[in-house]
């Protein structure tokens, strides 16, 4: 059991980037059934001093993870259409 963890800065004070916005999307596609998902919001989850890492940021079993890797754990091997 793996453990996902994502942060994101509070939308009513900052506009979401498309990293934000793409993070989230991975989160809600993992199982959550075999896993352990959270998503916290800045404010509301967490203080902005509290954090560790500049957000958005996500961790793997308390490591950070960039884009790629998220993705690699999260969802699996990218897969490239070559047009045939």
């Amino acid at each position: 059991m793996k453990s996902f963890k994502l942060y994101l800065p509070n939308p009513k004070y900052t506009k979401w980037d498309v990293d934000c916005l793409r993070m989230e999307h991975i989160f809600k596609s993992i199982d959550n059934v075999n896993n352990e998902v959270r998503i916290y919001i800045e404010g509301s989850d967490f203080y902005q001093n509290e954090s560790k890492h500049p957000l958005p940021y996500a961790t793997i079993d308390g490591k950070k993870k960039s884009m790629d890797n998220l993705f690699k754990e999260a969802i699996g091997e990218k897969k490239h259409y070559d047009g045939e």
